[in-house]
């Protein structure tokens, strides 16, 4: 009787609304599977209809919009998932996506990973592109991409990934090589002599750090030299610029790469502030070419990325893949450019 009572308050405090992903779990079977069952659809075998049947009779689960959206007919509407710490370097590209989807007549829906609680983050993420009806998605690159990638695509619902080459069945990418532009611009600093480099990064990228770093080490390795020299700064000028500050008082490198213009402008202050001078003794370049980089003094040097083409072009791709259009490539390269200014010699 009395293990009965402490069972039943454990049921109570733990009795939460059962979801979609509640029901596939206990029947064993895909998001899609249920979906199907809810929407009478004939090609699950009957076997299989029975036993989500009964688990959602047992669970007492009430079938809701996600589940019934996804056999609606197409609604022209496109979903664009982003870290918020990301826009201040990609604002333009949203504005390449706004234009693009406006020209072709889709609506746009975004949606933040930021403004979802940290618990099933990608499953509540889900839940939204599903509730929205999306007919595509568009991801850029960030830490939990893989996750959203496996669990979006049950759906079958096309995926254009923007900052990293992802290609398959209903999978898409936008990118540039930023493995090779940095290749590059640390192979032309070690023929020069310049083998102290520094490598900041942040916590979210929109470009893949490791292939930047990768980049730099094979460069290094062209020299029979290694690297080792990577700094990790916030996302938030204000905490990074105040990392450089204490950081420049005991370190001083000739050259500094950050992946992004913001972090950039942050090094060129936390440095000067230590009476170091730029570019004289220390050359900082900086990424996406943005207004960071002429706003800076000395100006930043950059590596331009054409973000609003890159928008465009998320944009464009994923229409062909929803209107069945003949596509030369799943992923597309961009390319990019060094742009040369004050920070550099």
């Amino acid at each position: 009787m009395k293990k009965s009572l402490i069972q039943t308050i454990l049921i109570k405090i733990m009795d939460k609304k059962v979801t979609i992903y509640d029901v596939a779990r206990e029947a064993n079977v895909s998001l899609a599977t249920v979906s199907r069952v809810i929407n009478g659809s004939s090609v699950v075998k009957q076997a299989t209809k029975a036993r989500v049947l009964e688990v959602i009779e047992r669970l007492d689960f009430k079938p809701n919009e996600i589940a019934r959206g996804l056999a609606k007919s197409k609604t022209t509407t496109i979903a664009v998932v982003f870290p918020q710490s990301l826009f201040a370097h990609v604002k333009d590209m949203i504005g390449g996506i706004g234009d693009t989807s406006r020209t072709l007549k889709y609506t746009v829906t975004f949606h933040t990973t930021d403004d979802i609680g940290e618990d099933n983050m990608v499953n509540e993420l889900v839940e939204k592109l599903v509730k929205s009806r999306a007919d595509g998605v568009i991801l850029f690159n960030n830490e939990f991409l893989e996750e959203e990638i496996s669990q979006i695509s049950k759906y079958k619902i096309p995926i254009v990934v923007v900052g990293d080459y992802m290609a398959g069945d209903n999978l898409g990418s936008i990118h540039t090589n930023v493995k090779q532009a940095i290749y590059d611009i640390t192979c032309d600093r070690l023929e020069k002599g310049i083998d102290d480099i520094l490598f900041v990064t942040t916590h979210q990228n929109l470009l893949s750090d490791e292939e930047m770093v990768s980049g730099i080490k094979e460069a290094y390795a062209k020299y029979n030299k290694t690297f080792d020299q990577i700094l990790e700064s916030s996302s938030e000028y204000e905490e990074s610029y105040k990392q450089f500050q204490e950081y420049f008082k005991t370190h001083k490198h000739q050259l500094v790469i950050a992946t992004n213009d913001k972090e950039g402008v942050a090094v060129i202050n936390g440095a000067t502030d230590n009476q170091i001078s730029i570019p004289d003794e220390m050359e900082v370049i900086g990424m996406f070419n943005t207004t960071y980089a002429l706003m800076s003094k000395p100006t930043l040097t950059s590596i331009n990325i054409p973000i609003y083409n890159m928008g465009a072009l998320a944009v464009r791709l994923l229409t062909k893949m929803l209107n069945n259009e003949e596509i030369e490539s799943n992923d597309v390269e961009v390319k990019y450019i060094l742009i040369q200014r004050q920070s550099t010699k």
